[in-house]
This record gives C-alpha cells, structure tokens and sequence, in this order.
C-alpha cells in the first residue's frame, strides 16, 4: 500500500501519494527553469498551478481518493 500525504497545493487541501507528489515537485521545478528568462514567469507558472489545483479539484469532487 502506498503512502498518502495531504499538501495545500495552491490553496486546495490534496491527499496524494508520495510518489505522485515527487513528480509533482519535479513537474513544478521543471517549469521554473524553462520559464527561467521568460518575462511575467511567476505568472505563467501561477496559471499552470491554478490549472493543476482546478483538476485536482475535479478529481477529488467526482470522488476520487
């Protein structure tokens, strides 16, 4: 069985495995260097995070765990 932690991503409490979260911790940092010289970075960056949080949102409403 795998273990499940809770984080506050983006304002929204998420259970999610711990593997799942170290892909989530690399997807993230993955961003911040290819957005690196890009102008307004923090901003797209913010979106992607807004977009991720509003399916996690999704998800844990249909029910899933």
């Amino acid at each position: 069985m795998k273990k499940v932690i809770n984080i506050n991503f983006h304002g929204t409490i998420v259970p999610i495995e711990e593997g799942a979260y170290e892909i989530l911790k690399q997807y993230i940092e993955s961003l911040r260097v290819y957005f690196a010289e890009e102008e307004g970075k923090e901003e797209i960056i913010n979106d992607i995070e807004s977009r991720i949080s509003e399916l996690f949102q999704e998800r844990i409403k249909a029910g899933a765990t």
